[in-house]
């Protein structure tokens, strides 16, 4: 069984943990969820054959017997039964949530609808005796947000209004009220919004505790960038793209929107009011058409996931290894960018990796992944997953790609597992024509010499490239022919750097230690390119 997760979803994890047991298959028992390290068995091997006797020519009729089925046993050995084929790879889920996930349609979802729980009334805010007219004193109000008559809020998403330069001060001012008590604000956002459609507690993990913190970041990232279209559009498309995977849907938006307006209302304290209700309505009316209709366009040309069958899981140390997976369907992706996971162990927990090589022509795609405490997926990747096992990917996203055009010399940090997408970019520029290659400066950085798991790969790279020169460096202990210290303190060192294109991956914390040490060290912010996305902390 999975672990006990917090008291506040424990009857999300029950309903789960029945719903994984019930489409698991009878015939194949589960490993001992107690011993997260137990080894699988492997399918025995047939003994190898021992030659036929001479036929005695002349003494017996020739009879030939028919094909035997098992080699036979030599002596001595009990004959050993017949290990059937592998099956052909067939993709476990073809329809959501399939098999072994659970998800929109699943027994759980059904069951809510079927048995709905009573919804206690939200009671409407109290508004103004006077008709309410819109900011600025003149036209008509935008629509109530709460319908007094159902007591079920509602956000127009056809309305036809513009969001304007006040609406997203309005907005932003009010986001700055809400931030010192953001945790309470958005446990609230969840509790009335499962209240009053528990239907879509199918959509979330069992564990909201990232998913709260994300949230705001979202909604702060877009209030910052309201006003910029082009920055508004690169935030929030790939985030549609993303939540096709949730299997959200269009008639999701409009209740998740007002139980955000409700929160707001509660918590925005003494200024929240019509106008902020109003341009609120506006902003997120034209948010969530944006994205429904950059979801449209995504579900034309991709799936909403891809399935993948391990093929290979290799040991690189004591908590790193290296998981080869095959897609069902091509996976597009440039090297550098990150793909989501998820296994079957936990529902609708997704974590990002990078894939470690550039786009191959057999479609296998390699993930580098240390299993950290208390990290669901690593772990379940590292200690539990083999040969033949399911999982899913989210779309590639990721801005951490080579730029067109640029031909400035490259400097390329890597922490830990970071140097997976920095060895994708390695063999990305080698099989480019000599012209534009440039040359490439590699920092490779970990806490101790043991955890340099990439070290031979990269020299060997750098033998066979002249425009490629690594260096490593520990935190710990002594590190033979490189350096001493953190990553952001080696950049420091090394410096200046005003002419290089910097590349910068690994743990959140080192990637901003490094972007701060490299713009002292003389490095253009514009040319500084990393990933500190909203699924890295795993």
């Amino acid at each position: 069984m999975p672990p006990v997760l917090p008291s506040e979803v424990a009857p999300a994890t029950i309903v789960l943990e029945a719903a994984v047991l019930e489409a698991a298959p009878a015939a194949e028992p589960a490993e001992p969820a107690d011993d997260p390290t137990a080894e699988r068995i492997p399918d025995p091997t047939p003994g190898s054959a021992s030659p036929e006797p001479d036929l005695l020519d002349g003494l017996l009729p020739l009879v030939i017997p028919p094909l035997p089925t098992a080699p036979p046993a030599p002596v001595g050995e009990p004959a050993r039964l017949p290990v059937p084929a592998r099956p052909a790879y067939a993709p476990l889920i073809t329809d959501a949530p399939g098999l072994n996930w659970v998800g929109p349609g699943d027994a759980w979802t059904r069951a809510w609808a079927a048995h709905p729980p009573t919804v206690p009334a939200i009671a409407p805010p109290a508004r103004p005796a006077s008709p309410a007219v819109a900011p600025g004193g003149s036209g008509p109000a935008f629509p109530p947000l709460l319908d007094p008559a159902t007591a079920v809020a509602v956000i127009p998403l056809a309305a036809r209004a513009r969001s304007s330069e006040s609406d997203i001060v309005l907005v932003r001012r009010s986001l700055a009220a809400v931030e010192s008590v953001a945790d309470r604000a958005v446990a609230h956002f969840y509790a009335l919004l499962f209240v009053a459609n528990p239907e879509l507690r199918a959509l979330f993990p069992a564990a909201m505790d990232l998913q709260r913190d994300r949230l705001f970041r979202a909604l702060l990232a877009a209030a910052k960038v309201a006003d910029d279209p082009d920055a508004l559009s690169a935030l929030l498309v790939p985030l549609a793209r993303g939540h096709r995977k949730y299997g959200v849907k269009d008639e999701h938006y409009p209740p998740v929107g007002a139980a955000l307006v409700a929160t707001l209302q509660r918590y925005a304290g003494g200024v929240w009011d019509r106008h902020h209700e109003a341009a609120w309505g506006r902003v997120y009316g034209s948010v969530s058409r944006m994205m429904i209709e950059a979801a449209k366009a995504d579900a034309v040309s991709a799936p909403p996931w891809w399935q993948a069958e391990v093929v290979a899981v290799t040991p690189l140390t004591g908590e790193i290894s290296q998981v080869t997976v095959r897609a069902d369907q091509p996976y597009p992706y440039r090297a550098g960018q990150y793909a989501t996971v998820e296994v079957p162990m936990w529902p609708r927990v997704w974590r990002a990796y990078s894939p470690a090589t550039a786009p191959r022509a057999d479609g296998l795609l390699t993930f580098q992944v240390k299993a950290v405490p208390a990290g669901w997926v690593s772990n379940a990747l590292v200690r539990r997953t083999g040969v033949g096992d399911v999982l899913r990917l989210g779309p590639a996203v990721g801005t951490m790609v080579l730029r067109p055009g640029s031909l400035a010399p490259l400097l390329m940090v890597g922490g830990g597992t970071g140097i997976a997408p920095i060895l994708a970019l390695i063999e990305e520029l080698a099989s480019r024509p000599q012209p534009q290659r440039r040359s490439v400066e590699v920092l490779y950085g970990a806490r101790r010499e043991a955890d340099l798991y990439a070290r031979e790969r990269l020299a060997e790279l750098a033998k066979r490239h002249s425009w490629l020169s690594v260096r490593t460096t520990v935190m710990e202990g002594p590190n033979e022919g490189g350096l001493c210290g953190s990553l952001a303190d080696v950049v420091a060192e090394q410096g200046p750097w005003e002419e290089y294109e910097a590349y910068v991956s690994g743990p959140p914390a080192m990637v901003r230690r490094t972007v701060r040490a490299l713009q002292a060290a003389g490095a253009d912010r514009g040319r500084i390119h990393h990933d500190l996305g909203e699924e890295t902390l795993d």
